[in-house]
């Protein structure tokens, strides 16, 4: 069912994984959400932490921070926890969400990425139609309904 609410609103994400597979599934079930709402998105993606401080350093400084940021847990450089205490801790913008997508169940791990800053916490699901889901939550979190 499509959501009228936000129609033809932009909301920009980005998405910290260095999967390439996981974040095209990603991309493809928030492509696929956004059209149902009639939104338009801007994605980004990077593949560790200390990349995507580098994109959100960079859009802060032109006034132009992502609505959200999906970050996953366990990436090369830096990791999604190392990124989401640094990001809280260096800048004050509650308006950025962040959402962590990952491989873990394990209510500990979910709860220390809570602790860390993040909004939402999910597993990486199985099937598409789960991770439409999430996308959903994705989107309502970026256009500010959630």
């Amino acid at each position: 069912m499509a959501n009228d609410a936000g129609v033809g609103q932009e909301v920009e994400i980005l998405i910290i994984e260095d999967d390439r597979d996981d974040a095209y599934l990603l991309t493809r079930a928030l492509n696929e959400v956004a059209r149902e709402r009639g939104l338009k998105l801007d994605i980004r993606h990077s593949v560790n932490g200390l990349d995507a401080m580098g994109e959100v350093a960079l859009k802060d400084l032109v006034n132009r921070l992502p609505k959200v940021v999906v970050v996953d847990l366990n990436m090369p450089v830096m990791d999604g926890g190392r990124f989401l205490k640094l990001l809280r801790a260096e800048m004050d913008r509650p308006d950025l969400k962040a959402v962590v997508l990952t491989t873990s169940t394990e209510k500990s791990i979910h709860d220390a990425a809570r602790a860390n800053g993040a909004d939402l916490v999910f597993s990486k699901p199985s099937e598409q139609r789960e991770l439409i889901a999430i996308a959903g939550r994705i989107l309502d979190l970026g256009a500010g309904a959630a």
